[in-house]
C-alpha cells in the first residue's frame, strides 16, 4: 500500500477502491450490484482485520449517499479494533494522531445522517470516429523531413478512444505514391528484457475537450487503405497527447533518429 497522507483515500488501495465504486455509480449500476462488484474486485482484502477494503468502501458510499448497512458495520468494527493504527504508529506520533483523527471523523460520518443518493456524471471521453485502421498519417518537421504512421487499431476504454499507430520504416521529403505507400513496413523495436521484437507503436490520447486532435497537432491523412486488418491485441508503446507526440516526432526527424 503506497500512502502519501493520513486521510482515508490517501493511499493507492483506498483510492482504487473509491475509483472503482464511483465508476459503477457513474454507469448507473444498481447499488447492491455496485457493492458486490467492488467487493469482488478486492476479494483478497475481505478478511483483513485492518479494514483495508471496508473503510474506504464505506467512505466512498457515504460520499454519494449509498452507504450499505453491512459495509458500514464492517467499517465501524475495523475502526473500533484500531484498524491500521499499528502501521501508522511506526510513522511517528504526529502521523498516528492524524490518522486516528481521520478514522474517528469517518466513524462519526458513517453513524450520522446520510446524504440523499447522488448521481455522478461520467467524465468526458474522446470518441474516435474519424481515424480508422488503414489510415496513413504524415507529419512534416520544420526541417522538411516527413515521417509516416499507419493506424493499426483503436484502443477503446471508459476513459476514451486512442489510435494505435505503427511508425512506418520511411523518412523523406515527399510522400510516396499509393502503390509504394501500401507496401511500407513498420519499424521494429529490438527485443529487450521480457519483450520480443515488436513494432514501434505510438498511442496518442485526448483527456480533455481542449486537447488537440490529430490534424490540429500537425498530422495530415495521406491515404486510407480500405479493409486494413485491425490489430486485436493492444501492443505496448508510447503514450501521450497528440501535441507531445508531434514534438517527439520533430525531435526524431531533426536528429536523424528516424
Amino acid at each position: 500500500m503506497g500512502a502519501w497522507g493520513t486521510a482515508i483515500f490517501s493511499n493507492d488501495t483506498a483510492s482504487d477502491i473509491r475509483t472503482e465504486y464511483r465508476e459503477f455509480v457513474q454507469d448507473r449500476v444498481p447499488d447492491d450490484e455496485a457493492t458486490r462488484r467492488t467487493i469482488a474486485s478486492f476479494a483478497h482484502l475481505v478478511e483483513r482485520d485492518d479494514g483495508e477494503l471496508w473503510i474506504p468502501l464505506a467512505a466512498a458510499q457515504s460520499e454519494v449517499g449509498r452507504l450499505d448497512p453491512e459495509v458500514r458495520a464492517r467499517a465501524i468494527a475495523a475502526i473500533d479494533r484500531g484498524a491500521d493504527l499499528e502501521l501508522w504508529a511506526e510513522a511517528g506520533r504526529t502521523e498516528l494522531t492524524r490518522r486516528t483523527a481521520a478514522l474517528q471523523r469517518l466513524r462519526e460520518q458513517l453513524l450520522g445522517p446520510q446524504p440523499a443518493p447522488k448521481r455522478l456524471r461520467r467524465s468526458w471521453r474522446h470518441v474516435e470516429d474519424d481515424l480508422t485502421p488503414g489510415d496513413v498519417l504524415a507529419f512534416t518537421a520544420p526541417n522538411g523531413r516527413t515521417a509516416l504512421f499507419r493506424v493499426v487499431g483503436i484502443h477503446r476504454s471508459r476513459y476514451g478512444d486512442s489510435p494505435e499507430l505503427d511508425v512506418l520504416d520511411w523518412v523523406g521529403e515527399h510522400v510516396p505514391e499509393p502503390e509504394i505507400l501500401s507496401g511500407l513496413r513498420a519499424k521494429r523495436a529490438p527485443a529487450s528484457g521480457n519483450l520480443p521484437e515488436r513494432p514501434v507503436v505510438w498511442q496518442p490520447n485526448r483527456f480533455r475537450k481542449t486537447d488537440p486532435v490529430w490534424h490540429e497537432a500537425g498530422f495530415v491523412r495521406v491515404a486510407r487503405f480500405a479493409g486494413w486488418p485491425s490489430r486485436a491485441a493492444r501492443t505496448p508503446g508510447h503514450s501521450g497527447l497528440w501535441r507531445a507526440f508531434s514534438l517527439s516526432v520533430t525531435r526524431n526527424l531533426d536528429d536523424g533518429t528516424w
